[in-house]
């Protein structure tokens, strides 16, 4: 195409967009092997990268908006980064530092709850490994609730949607069964993200699963389905933007299902060389040079993407340095943040007002929903 701007139109993505995300791409890049470079402390730490699902991750990422929530799995830093996390703010949960911004340092790297301006909400889910579908599947019952009651009344197409991230290998859970059947049923604002590395474990999928995850969702009448190929940033943009569309505005829900390469470790304490004899090959579809070759393609100079990429590089190895210095949680700190802040600190009212009869805490409970 060689033409920038005749390649924005043609996709309808903006230059500024397209080298944002290949920033991200080249960060998270960054990160992982800064990680693996220094395995000897990090190991210490469990985590697992986004490495070979950054495009689908990106592409998804850019397009949340405040309005929204996201249940993110384990694996997803490139969400984090395209929301507009730091890679320093990463790097202090992966380090268990005082400061990190989703747990103090109590849990695992990418294990986010986050309540920031300008960010879309990330609940609490402990960690995400398939039960999140459940409790994300509520919010967007929440959602719907709050709309039919005339209780949220949102911007004409840009109403909230939930995004459920999961692994291929969750799919095959009984509680992700029953979240499907739920967002069906009550044709919720929900988006399934399934991420497909062919990876549980070490167990690859010919050997714990009949199907994939958009075959499997076939089963489920109402639950729209986008098959793609989440290495290519450029569809993943265009489906990710399509389906949250629909979902806006049509109030329904999807599954996006992203093939996608494990680049990476499952997690820092299950090394990929150990069981997996697959490398090479999956090394082919690596999101990165796919990129950047698009890029190049549209008429972007080598120079300038190789520049991105030095940047990259040393803003994250400036925040590993400090990362590496920030203050650990104090003794003090273990009981801070166990509870939200609540003004309710005496009881008030009669408990056994005379005359009355005793009720079961349900019946109380539904009736206090009713009013």
């Amino acid at each position: 195409m060689n033409n920038i701007k005749e390649a924005a139109a043609a996709t309808e993505i903006s230059e500024a967009i397209l080298l944002n995300a290949f920033r991200l791409m080249g960060t998270a890049k960054a990160m992982s092997a800064i990680y693996e470079a220094n395995s000897a402390f990090t190991s210490k730490y469990v985590h697992a990268t986004s490495r070979g699902h950054e495009a689908i991750q990106i592409a998804l990422g850019l397009q949340l908006g405040e309005q929204d929530f996201l249940s993110a799995y384990y694996r997803d830093d490139s969400i984090l980064l395209s929301i507009g996390m730091q890679p320093y703010e990463l790097m202090l949960q992966l380090m268990a530092k005082r400061d990190d911004p989703f747990s103090g340092g109590r849990l695992y790297y990418s294990h986010p709850s986050l309540n920031r301006p300008g960010m879309p909400k990330i609940p609490m889910q402990s960690s995400a490994t398939g039960m999140q579908a459940i409790p994300a599947t509520g919010v967007a019952m929440g959602i719907q609730y709050l709309e039919k009651q005339g209780l949220a009344v949102a911007e004409t197409g840009n109403a909230p949607l939930v995004v459920c991230s999961l692994g291929d290998a969750s799919v095959t859970e009984g509680e992700v069964a029953e979240a499907f059947q739920m967002a069906v049923l009550k044709k919720l604002p929900i988006v399934y993200l399934v991420q497909d590395n062919e990876w549980d474990i070490s167990a690859h999928a010919r050997e714990i699963r009949a199907m994939d995850a958009s075959e499997y969702a076939e089963g489920f009448k109402g639950l729209e389905v986008r098959s793609i190929d989440g290495t290519d940033f450029i569809t993943s943009y265009q489906t990710v933007r399509e389906v949250f569309s629909k979902v806006r505005t049509e109030r329904r829900p999807f599954l996006i299902h992203a093939k996608v390469p494990l680049l990476n470790h499952h997690t820092s304490g299950v090394r990929k060389e150990w069981y997996r004899d697959d490398l090479e090959e999956q090394q082919k579809r690596d999101p990165y040079p796919k990129f950047r070759n698009q890029l190049i393609d549209f008429g972007f100079s080598s120079d300038q993407l190789d520049q991105i990429i030095s940047n990259c590089d040393a803003t994250v190895q400036i925040d590993y340095n400090k990362a590496m210095a920030a203050e650990d949680p104090r003794p003090e700190d273990l009981y801070l943040h166990d509870f939200a802040p609540t003004p309710v600190t005496e009881e008030k009212g009669e408990r056994e007002p005379a005359g009355k009869e005793k009720t079961v805490m349900v019946d109380c409970a539904l009736l206090l929903s009713r009013n």
